[in-house]
């Protein structure tokens, strides 16, 4: 099985509930369509473009480099853009709103994905699973995307918690993807090989410098950490609440599904759970919402045990979420939906691959049409039917 070949392999569209007014107001609304290229990015180029500060461009959500995307966008209705079409975007004026986007403001997003080279003998293993996935729904996991900064399962924010400032900053400093810039992995070896000794470390990158120079002129980790960018900061936090969360959603289908009927499928931090089957009162017995969790947790009674025993797990309390006051990070409880259900769900009849197949005939497409909420992962749903 292969995603995400083609930008158009994966098309999503936001959908939002927004009053438009013909009539002059705050903010412009535009509709915002673009190919292989990062959100962030385009907004920056725009700025450049438009001599528009970037801040002043509003999204709900960061869309998928390798993807065809739909979202919206705000600007003061004081700015023209100019820039409006080129080769790989397309920005359409809506009418006007009286308030800008934020992040998170849209309902769901509706996405069609095509999964390619499918082999012949999974073809009705798939079909059999996509009759009922409206119906019993997936565990509503954040998938691999979430986890970036956990390389090596080796997670930023627990060694925060654990006031390992010093290896949270290495884990920063020296460990990288094969997807990162030639120069940057340079830097971070470098780094490696003096870590006793970072003065003598030949450092290019701006931000890592920044790093490395608090450092040798502190001697203090936890400054250190603190000129890591604050986005960054956030992320570190955000992947491992969501780690967290989705052991705990393990453990709660263990507890009230039956063996037989669960199944593990890998992902970037080990396995997730999944059902073939649900019955009514299994179903019934599966809380609608779970917390995230953070020092000022108020465990319910379904919630309580399973947290303790996946905290004792990591070899965290709830105590070690206190990180504000030394880093300006903090973990938020949020509620968040065990089971989600796919709506609008369609899935294509199988054709042959037109990148993959090359004339064998035993490598097929298949493309699958639903919406999620907000803040879900489609790729989940994909897991649920291709098993991987």
């Amino acid at each position: 099985m292969k995603l995400r070949q083609q930008p158009s392999d994966f098309k999503v569209e936001e959908i939002s509930e927004f009053k438009i007014s013909k009539t002059k107001d705050n903010f412009k609304l535009y509709s915002l369509e673009k190919s292989g290229i990062e959100t962030f990015f385009l907004l920056q180029y725009l700025s450049k473009q438009n001599r528009i500060p970037v801040q002043e461009f509003s999204v709900a959500g960061l869309k998928d480099k390798h993807a065809d995307t739909k979202q919206y966008m705000t600007l003061p209705s004081n700015y023209d853009l100019k820039t409006l079409n080129e080769q790989n975007f397309k920005i359409t004026f809506l009418g006007y709103v009286n308030s800008k986007i934020h992040l998170g403001d849209l309902t769901a997003n509706r996405f069609e994905i095509t999964v390619r080279e499918v082999l012949k003998g999974e073809l009705d293993g798939i079909y059999q699973k996509s009759r009922n996935i409206a119906e019993i729904g997936v565990p509503n996991y954040f998938d691999s995307q979430r986890f970036g900064s956990a390389i090596y399962k080796e997670f930023i924010a627990k060694e925060i918690m654990l006031k390992n400032y010093e290896k949270a900053v290495k884990i920063f400093l020296t460990q990288y993807t094969k997807s990162e810039k030639k120069f940057i992995k340079e830097d971070k070896k470098s780094i490696l090989a003096n870590w006793n000794n970072l003065s003598n470390a030949k450092i290019y990158n701006g931000p890592l410098k920044l790093i490395v120079g608090e450092y040798l002129k502190t001697k203090s980790w936890l400054s250190a950490y603190k000129k890591i960018q604050g986005n960054l900061r956030e992320m570190f936090v955000s992947a491992y609440q969501s780690y967290l969360w989705n052991e705990c959603v393990k453990t709660l289908l263990r507890q009230n599904l039956d063996s037989k009927a669960i199944y593990s499928i890998e992902y970037t931090l080990g396995s997730l759970l999944f059902y073939k089957r649900i019955t009514q009162k299994e179903a019934q017995s599966i809380p609608e919402t779970f917390q995230t969790i953070s020092d000022e947790l108020v465990p319910k009674e379904s919630e309580k045990k399973i947290i303790e025993k996946i905290l004792a797990k990591e070899g965290v309390s709830i105590n070690d979420f206190k990180i504000k006051d030394a880093t300006g990070n903090f973990f938020k409880s949020r509620e968040r939906q065990v089971i989600i259900k796919p709506k609008e769900f369609s899935i294509s009849n199988p054709k042959l691959d037109d990148v993959n197949d090359r004339g064998r005939e035993n490598r097929y497409m298949i493309t699958v049409r639903f919406t999620v909420p907000k803040a879900c992962y489609a790729t989940i749903i994909i897991k649920r039917l291709f098993n991987q």
